[in-house]
């Protein structure tokens, strides 16, 4: 019976985890073309938002074990995924771009602060024997909100216009918050800990893998407002379905045949290489290199799933192998960051050279930094974490 309730609980958490990122990510591919004409100013500063709301992230890392340990982790995890909604809401009342920065600031610093204690009260949640298993799931359904949410956004958008999207955005969010309702957490008594630590905010013995997912999750981020444009035609009835609609499906695809067929019989550094290769792939056929009379994107957007769907997972397994005992959550955490950092600054850098200008550079960009990303790993990233890891058990 124990066992049922841990998992009932855990799946409360990872639901309302879910609805966060799906929350946020709808308005992730719009919000700099939206801001820019609402607020009359060039797309090259809206873009800017998204480095901001890092900032926010990284200012209150510092805090999160003190404020983690010294407060409930159930109420800080409802009330920061509150702020973080009301943060969304302003959204329809900035007037200017200064107000837009500060309200993203804000924004940055209740989502760090929701996003680890996520992790952390999902870990509190799962049985001792089972967390291994349950960081993977976890870290799933975070990737699976964030795709969803890019393919709801960009939908409603097209359809409906962002008052709506924002609205539906909103909602999505509350319900993740009632999603906590039923959590029950056991009584932890407070621990004396620094106010500012590394713990539950930054693993330094992952920094370098960190670095190599940072600059893969830098090309779905770059790709997201090109994509914007180019929805997948997969017609149902008039409707045309969004490029990440598609990769959700990949992604999920994946995900079942490495859980169910594979069963462990592809290797970590097997996984990662061929999902980067993929990667390769796919954005070669959005450029249409590879096959030039191909003019739809759905087996560009299958691959790309399918290859986010073998690297996020592997990476998050190595995170967690290089930490020590009772680190799982910084592992999580900082496996996180890594992708919040590429995917921000892929969309910045996109909002700054001016998606509109030249699409096409945007897919040279994407196959060189995958490149270079699958170069690193072989030469840096995997050495040094064979010769650093910690655990030896597959998750």
């Amino acid at each position: 019976m124990a066992n049922v309730l841990w998992t009932s609980h855990f799946v409360r958490v990872s639901v309302a985890n879910m609805l966060l990122f799906v929350s946020l990510y709808m308005l992730y591919p719009v919000l700099p073309v939206v801001m820019a004409s609402r607020l009359s100013v060039p797309i090259t500063h809206t873009g800017l938002l998204y480095l901001v709301s890092m900032l926010g992230m990284l200012f209150i890392g510092p805090f999160y074990n003190y404020l983690i340990d010294e407060c409930k982790r159930k109420n800080i995890f409802r009330w920061a995924f509150v702020a973080m909604i009301a943060t969304i809401a302003g959204y329809a009342l900035v007037s200017s771009l200064t107000e837009l920065l500060i309200l993203c600031f804000f924004q940055g610093v209740a989502f760090g602060l929701t996003t680890t204690s996520g992790i952390t009260l999902a870990i509190d949640v799962t049985h001792a024997s089972e967390r291994n298993s349950g960081n993977v799931i976890f870290s799933g359904a975070t990737r699976l909100g964030m795709i969803l949410g890019i393919a709801l956004g960009v939908s409603l958008f097209g359809l409906y216009g962002f008052d709506l999207l924002l609205y539906i955005s909103i909602g999505i969010g509350a319900l993740g918050v009632l999603m906590l309702s039923g959590v029950y957490v056991l009584f932890r008594a407070p621990l004396v800990t620094k106010i500012c630590s590394y713990d539950r905010f930054l693993l330094p013995r992952a920094l370098l893998p960190a670095f190599n997912l940072a600059l893969i999750a830098f090309v779905p981020g770059m790709l997201l407002p090109v994509l914007l444009h180019s929805p997948v035609r997969v017609w149902v009835g008039e409707v045309s379905v969004p490029f990440f609609a598609v990769a959700a499906v990949g992604f999920l695809l994946m995900i079942l045949l490495l859980k169910f067929i594979f069963r462990g019989a592809l290797k970590m550094w097997l996984q990662i290489v061929l999902g980067l290769i993929l990667m390769i792939v796919a954005i070669a056929f959005m450029s249409q290199v590879i096959l030039p009379q191909i003019t739809e994107l759905l087996l560009a957007a299958i691959l790309f799933g399918l290859s986010l769907g073998m690297i996020a997972p592997q990476f998050l397994n190595m995170f967690v192998k290089l930490s020590q005992h009772c680190q799982r959550g910084t592992a999580n955490t900082t496996h996180l960051l890594a992708w919040e950092i590429g995917i921000t600054a892929g969309i910045a850098t996109a909002c700054w050279m001016d998606v509109s200008a030249r699409p096409e550079i945007f897919y040279q960009i994407g196959v060189i930094s995958t490149a270079v990303a699958l170069v690193f790993f072989v030469l840096v990233t995997y050495p040094y974490f064979k010769r650093k890891k910690v655990r030896s058990r597959e998750l």
